[in-house]
């Protein structure tokens, strides 16, 4: 049964990082962009590539079919590694909500494992609505189009979403889900006032609003 649990676990590694490559909905353009992206530059992830592809010839020449496979696979992750650390840098942007004189400034940080961080350094109308949501745009790499009280966004794998809250929820809300595409089927991780932890199942829907909703306390 565990040597069952580690296969399935392993099998959810390799499908999510396909998945970053390439997300429902995408275009072969979108997969490029994500690996330069996460190489950090695109002439290096150019020099890779060709550097993978001629270490992956001179395999299949000089050794068995199998061997040569796993060998190809092996430096071709090592030289994939190698030129991230040695060029890339985090991604800065600055957005304006709302038409608001507010900015929501983040830095996306693609690390080895593709985990990656969205940073909300503004609170567009906070104080005027002080509603917790977040409208997210899943497909190819997460990016907030919306938020309140939201202080950042972590996704931690293809469908494993962190949110950090900037001021406490309630200790006990619930999660609603919704999406102009059809029905969001997702599972809670981690819930408490300071941040919670979502992950989606396939379908997985391009636009996804998230709204935190405080339970009623019952009165006295």
């Amino acid at each position: 049964m565990a040597h069952t649990d580690k296969l399935k676990n392993l099998m959810v590694i390799i499908t999510d990082t396909f998945g970053r490559i390439y997300r429902p909905g995408g275009s072969l353009q979108d997969s490029l962009q994500y690996l330069i992206n996460w190489v950090g530059d695109k002439n290096a992830l150019i020099g890779a590539t060709v550097i993978s592809l001629l270490l992956c010839l001179v395999s299949f020449s000089l050794f068995a079919f199998f061997f040569a496979c796993v060998f190809s696979v092996f430096t071709t992750a090592i030289v994939f590694i190698i030129a991230k650390l040695v060029f890339y840098k985090p991604i800065e942007y600055s957005i304006e909500l709302e038409d608001e004189n507010t900015i929501l400034s983040f830095v996306k940080d693609i690390h080895i494992n593709g985990e990656s961080e969205v940073v909300v350094h503004s609170q567009p109308g906070y104080g005027k609505n002080k509603n917790t949501y977040v409208v997210l745009q899943l497909s190819n790499s997460v990016s907030i189009l919306d938020c309140r009280n939201i202080t950042s966004v972590t996704d931690k794998s293809y469908r494993d979403i962190e949110i950090k809250f900037y001021h406490p929820a309630e200790n006990d809300y619930s999660i609603d889900a919704s999406s102009n595409e059809g029905e969001v089927t997702f599972e809670v991780l981690q819930q408490n006032d300071e941040q919670c932890r979502v992950k989606f199942f396939t379908p997985i829907r391009n636009n996804v609003r998230l709204n935190f909703v405080p339970s009623l306390k019952p009165t006295t």
